[in-house]
């Protein structure tokens, strides 16, 4: 029983001084190292936290681009469309204001009065309309061509 206590006792003594944290002394060069190693993991740090900004602001310009090039898409057909628009108005005011000429033409000839021909107002407030509508493209139409 002694032994055990003597071992026991040995042990214990063992065990604390591998618990108490010795003191070492470091030297200039040691703390200038030791300084270096910190100041390079902030560095790390640093980066690490840069290289994901970078990676959000890459990940930012590819749906930027991708949303640039649906919008460029919207903008070409709607100045595809305005300027289909615009032309196709234009022919059929020419037609309108023709067939209206040569129907106040014949009213006269024929002494009666072109307001009382059926379709008449109806093609004015219809013309009317196309030229109203027709100016308004034109601005637009200007304005999508210079997006592009």
């Amino acid at each position: 029983m002694k032994q055990v206590e003597k071992i026991w006792a040995e042990l214990s003594a063992k065990a604390q001084e591998v618990e108490t944290p010795q003191e070492v002394e470091l030297s200039e060069e040691q703390k200038v190292e030791l300084n270096a190693i910190g100041e390079l993991k902030g560095l790390i740090s640093d980066a690490k936290r840069i290289i994901s900004l970078q990676e959000d602001g890459l990940k930012m310009a590819e749906k930027a681009e991708a949303q640039f090039k649906e919008v460029m898409k919207v903008v070409n057909d709607a100045e595809e469309i305005t300027r289909e628009a615009i032309i196709q108005s234009a022919n059929k005011t020419t037609e309108i204001e023709k067939v209206l000429s040569k129907l106040e033409d014949s009213a006269n000839e024929l002494g009666i009065n072109y307001n009382d021909i059926d379709g008449w107002t109806d093609s004015l407030v219809v013309k009317s309309e196309l030229d109203k509508n027709e100016d308004v493209l034109k601005g637009v139409h200007k304005m999508l061509k210079k997006m592009l």
